[in-house]
């Protein structure tokens, strides 16, 4: 996600690039992922919500679901399948049937379009999020990203409770540490 600015417009993607590029938080969102099959975007998007004072009840997190699973499906992870592919695959590849530098250009073009692609579905996620905002609460996040979890049907374990902290910390950098854990385990 890092630092591209690809839909200035909306304040959930702006809040997104300044928590991912935070201390911990890119390393979290990316375990869940990948050790969990959660959607970042979602993940984040509970965050936003529960900063702007919104709660998220089951029912909005389905709508929120049924608005973004299909772009992420069928866009945004095919995208990342492919770099991630070039990526773990480039030595296979010699350097006289593919050039280096060609393979890392590609990537990094995949990667731009990867990341066109989150912000499509964020601009989906923030049309789709109806309320206004308000002061939120740490515990509001974190209460919403466990509604998320819970709804993917995940009970978290300690490395979850411990990526969704350090989230937390990145939506909140004056959070203490325990704070956050609490927060994420009600």
């Amino acid at each position: 996600m890092g630092g591209r600015d690809q839909d200035s417009g909306n304040p959930f993607w702006d809040f997104s690039l300044s928590v991912y590029d935070r201390s911990d938080v890119a390393a979290a969102c990316l375990a869940l992922q990948d050790r969990r099959g959660v959607d970042v975007n979602m993940m984040l998007c509970c965050a936003w919500a529960g900063g702007r004072g919104q709660t998220l009840s089951a029912a909005d997190l389905a709508r929120l679901i049924t608005v973004a699973r299909p772009w992420q499906t069928e866009v945004v992870a095919p995208l990342r399948a492919v770099r991630r592919h070039l990526k773990a695959a480039a030595p296979e590849f010699a350097p006289e049937s593919a050039p280096g530098p060609a393979i890392d250009q590609l990537r990094a073009r995949l990667k731009d379009a990867e990341l066109a692609a989150e912000a499509v579905e964020q601009r989906m996620l923030f049309d789709a999020l109806a309320g206004t905002a308000a002061r939120g609460t740490p515990a509001v996040a974190g209460a919403n990203m466990v509604a998320y979890l819970e709804i993917l049907d995940i009970t978290p374990d300690a490395t979850d409770v411990a990526g969704l902290a350090a989230i937390l910390r990145g939506c909140y950098p004056d959070l203490p540490p325990l704070q956050a854990v609490w927060a994420v385990t009600g």
